[in-house]
């Protein structure tokens, strides 16, 4: 079980939570998305992961997505993960969505990463994405 510590950004779309004890930052997506919202959305959580405070973990929760949004999966894959793995993020577990095309964009985002270690899970493994993530060593 993990305690997050601080709530860093609450939108109707995304809610970002932090546990300063893993050093992990959850992003909990909820709602349609397209791409203009999905990019705006990361680069909300971008700018709130915590300046002063160790990210090394992620877990990059959209379980409950929907939409097409596969037009952001280069930013996300090519600008978003980069500047995560440059703030010391060190390994996302991504749930993926139940929707297809949300699916599809996930799988994009994924395939234009890298340098930084991204694991998908199908949308109900999130104990195994949470597992998975906390095994990645500080």
């Amino acid at each position: 079980m993990v305690y997050f510590d601080q709530i860093l950004l609450d939108t109707p779309t995304l809610l970002v939570s932090y546990s300063s004890r893993h050093k992990l930052v959850q992003a909990q997506w909820r709602g349609r998305f397209d791409a203009a919202l999905a990019q705006q959305q990361c680069q909300l959580m971008l700018a709130s992961l915590p300046p002063t405070q160790p990210v090394h973990r992620m877990v990059n929760d959209s379980s409950e997505v929907f939409g097409e949004w596969l037009e952001a999966g280069d930013w996300i894959g090519q600008v978003l993960a980069p500047a995560l793995a440059a703030h010391g993020v060190r390994a996302v577990a991504w749930i993926n969505a139940m929707d297809w095309p949300s699916r599809e964009a996930v799988a994009c985002s994924v395939s234009l990463t890298q340098k930084l270690p991204i694991k998908t899970f199908d949308f109900d493994e999130a104990d195994a994405a949470l597992a998975w993530v906390l095994s990645i060593e500080d």
